[in-house]
């Protein structure tokens, strides 16, 4: 897929329009070629250890990412200078599908092992997109510019569109940070509630347990965002909504096993890493034993 991906890209670059009908079968069969390969492949990524299917299923977005910059450097570099508006058009494109649909690019499987990676790599990845569609918004206004009486006019627009990136580009990672810190606070709330309840005596059970569920509601809201953007049409998940789902059951699950088993957090973990200020929630079948 890669390499039809990479076809398609430089042939609408440097060729046009001429061969897009073979382009658009190599990556039609590059695609499908993927998705057998991945099916097969499917089994023994399950079987591996969850850093190796971390290590592993990075691979494809970070080619992705990869042959996405090839692209804009290719028509930043090759077209734009001799062809403003085809270059500023494509940037545009660019632009618009990594907004609208940031999260498409992050794949849904394995949303626990990818976690750390989402919250690492989607404020760069934004700020990456901001930056695209900035370059092509100057290389439309220079187009504009150009042989126009007011040439000040214009430079003073660009110089402002440019901070307002800027400062936009800022907010994603204050954003990024912030979440982090709220995903940190809040899950170790609903250990601590948890145990709380393991611990309480009957006739204060039922206090705790409406702890517990004030807990869980406040981190599903906090999972329900969107890490880099606050529009819920456009950003890169948290946690797919499946899995916020499947991690609703297990909190409840460890409600009901509360006081019945000597392990509060029955059904639900929580493993917190200093060193990227995220955490990972770890499902039944995923946590340690014993």
């Amino acid at each position: 897929m890669a390499t039809a991906t990479i076809t398609f890209q430089f042939a609408v670059v440097l060729a046009g329009a001429t061969n897009l009908a073979l382009i658009g079968l190599s990556l039609g069969q590059g695609v499908l070629g993927s998705i057998v390969a991945g099916w097969l492949l499917l089994p023994l990524v399950e079987e591996l250890p969850r850093k190796s299917q971390r290590r592993l299923t990075a691979i494809p977005l970070v080619a992705y990412v990869g042959i996405t910059a090839v692209f804009v450097l290719s028509v930043t570099l090759l077209l734009a200078p001799t062809d403003r508006v085809p270059a500023a058009v494509l940037l545009f494109l660019v632009w618009a599908h990594h907004s609208l649909y940031g999260s498409g690019v992050e794949p849904s499987n394995w949303a626990y092992e990818r976690l750390p990676g989402r919250l690492r790599g989607a404020a760069p990845l934004r700020v990456a997109v901001h930056v695209c569609g900035l370059v092509g918004l100057l290389l439309l206004l220079q187009h504009v510019r150009t042989g126009s009486a007011y040439s000040t006019v214009f430079v003073g627009v660009m110089a402002t569109v440019t901070l307002g990136v800027l400062g936009a580009s800022l907010k994603v990672f204050v954003r990024v940070r912030r979440l982090c810190t709220a995903l940190d606070q809040h899950a170790h709330k609903l250990i601590l509630e948890l145990e709380k309840l393991r611990a309480a005596p009957e006739e204060k059970r039922t206090e705790h347990k409406q702890a517990v569920d004030e807990a869980w509601g406040t981190l599903r809201r906090t999972l329900a965002n969107k890490i880099d953007s606050g529009l819920s049409v456009s950003g890169v998940f948290v946690l797919p909504s499946a899995t916020i789902t499947e991690l609703h059951h297990l909190v409840y699950r460890a409600i009901r096993a509360a006081g019945t088993t000597g392990n509060s957090s029955h059904g639900f973990g929580c493993c917190v890493s200093p060193a990227w200020g995220g955490w990972t929630p770890l499902p039944e079948s995923r946590m340690p034993r014993g």
